[in-house]
């Protein structure tokens, strides 16, 4: 039975409100980091991101672009964050996102990765950014939590020219 699109995408709204209830009670409580498929396996289809950001943000021309990494298959790109964020204010930055189209289990994921790309402009050097924290949450079809990973620092990350990658098993 198919699903109509936009009753998909309530459910995964849904889902990614309580995951951001959820994951801010567990950064107030400054938990350790976390990782892992949640439940059984399932095919993962739309994700919920937070990243927080130290006094240092993400210049408005440098982006971030995080990925799953899997046991097989090759990693999975997820999203584009560009800079120039105008809520960096609050520290951190949501986005929520999905993908039909996406075929991988839960059970297949090893972590994640990002990577900072700094774009320059006329007389700027490198970025410099502070990633205090990150979560990525994981629905499968309907809504339902599937694969969760967090972690939070002072930071958890600093970017910059020469350092552009982090990873985390999970």
């Amino acid at each position: 039975m198919s699903m109509n699109p936009v009753k998909a995408l309530k459910r995964t709204i849904i889902g990614a409100t309580a995951a951001l209830v959820a994951t801010a009670g567990l950064a107030a409580a400054a938990a350790p980091a976390q990782a892992g498929p949640i439940g059984n396996c399932a095919e993962l289809r739309a994700f919920y991101l937070n990243l927080g950001t130290g006094g240092d943000d993400l210049r408005d021309n440098s982006e971030v672009i995080v990925w799953l990494t899997q046991r097989s298959g090759g990693d999975v790109e997820l999203q584009h964050v560009t800079g120039g964020i105008g809520n960096w204010s609050n520290r951190s930055y949501q986005l929520a996102y999905q993908n039909t189209n996406w075929h991988v289990s839960s059970c297949n994921v090893t972590g994640i990765k990002v990577r900072m790309i700094s774009h320059n402009g006329t007389f700027q050097s490198d970025d410099n950014w502070n990633m205090e924290s990150i979560s990525l949450n994981g629905y499968a079809d309907g809504g339902a939590p599937a694969y969760s990973i967090s972690t939070n620092g002072n930071p958890v990350k600093r970017f910059t020219g020469s350092s552009q990658w982090w990873s985390m098993l999970g």
